[in-house]
Formats: C-alpha cells, structure tokens, sequence
C-alpha cells in the first residue's frame, strides 16, 4: 500500500515514488583492458539484476538508426579519447562511448532500456557511464564532471546504491 501525504511537494512526492518504483543502480568502472561483459552479465543473472552496457545500447540504436540513434547522431560531438586506452577494442567502445552523445539523451535512452529489460529486479548493473578520464583533452575533461553524471543517474534513472571498479 502506498501512503503518499498530500501535502508534500511535487520533489518530495517524486522523490519517495522513485525509492520506491526506481530500479538502484550499481555503477560499473573498469579499465579498459579488462574485459567484464561476461562476468557482468553472469552476476545480473546469479543475483536477479539486470544488467546494461551503455556502449552497446548506443552502438545497437545508432547503427540501426532508430529514432533513438537518429536524435544521437544528431548530438554527437567526437571528443579525443586519451592515447592510453587505445587497446583492442571489439564493442567499439571508443566510437560509442557516452562521452560523444548529449548526456541526458543517453540518460532518458538507458531508461527507457532499463524498464524494457527490467521484470522483477531490484537492482541494474550499469556499465560505460563515467569516462571522464578516458578523455584526451583536458578542456574536454572539465567540461564532463563526475557529479554532472551523476546527478543524472540519479535524477533519471534510480538512486545510485554502488560503484564497482575493475
């Protein structure tokens, strides 16, 4: 039963809709050398979790030319991804990276995915988001701020209950 008071405002009442409906998202931060597909998808599956690669969301909507990859084609502004992580790449990270894309696009498109994907699970491993240091350029890497991102998970997607890093 839901026991909403009436008298609260419309960030309380969303905010308490949200805990309560919102999946909790478990950050995924890896180096790009170590590939975890496979292990994350296999935790998703022994502990009900969905879970979710934002590169490969965007690679499947921009190469299928949705709507949705058509309004990212439209944002996309290349930014140089640093020297460094230039290691062999198969899902086209480098290319697909959310760090190209308008940031609450990809939020509202993740979203969207999620509640597609999502039955019963509680939690979603979400992987790609957070590439802030993979940029090359350090005008490009202030202009992305840790707490832009996020502040959007949460605003957009669900409340941020974990960050796992490989």
């Amino acid at each position: 039963m839901i026991n909403l008071a009436t008298d609260s405002s419309i960030e309380t009442t969303t905010r308490e809709l949200n805990n309560r409906f919102a999946p909790k998202v478990i950050l995924v931060n890896h180096v790009k050398s170590l590939p975890v597909d496979t292990t994350c998808a296999n935790v998703a599956i022994k502990y009900n979790m969905v879970y979710i690669s934002a590169y490969q969301v965007l690679k499947h909507h921009v190469q299928s030319n949705t709507e949705w990859g058509k309004k990212l084609t439209a944002t996309r502004c290349t930014k140089e991804i640093s020297p460094d992580l230039m290691v062999r790449d198969e899902f086209n990270e480098a290319m697909y990276s959310p760090i190209h894309y308008d940031l609450p696009l990809v939020m509202q498109l993740l979203k969207e995915t999620i509640t597609e994907k999502r039955t019963n699970q509680k939690f979603v491993l979400l992987e790609g988001l957070c590439n802030k240091t993979k940029l090359a350029g350090l005008d490009d890497q202030l202009q992305l701020r840790y707490m832009d991102e996020f502040f959007n998970i949460e605003l957009i997607i669900g409340e941020v209950a974990a960050v796992i890093g490989f």
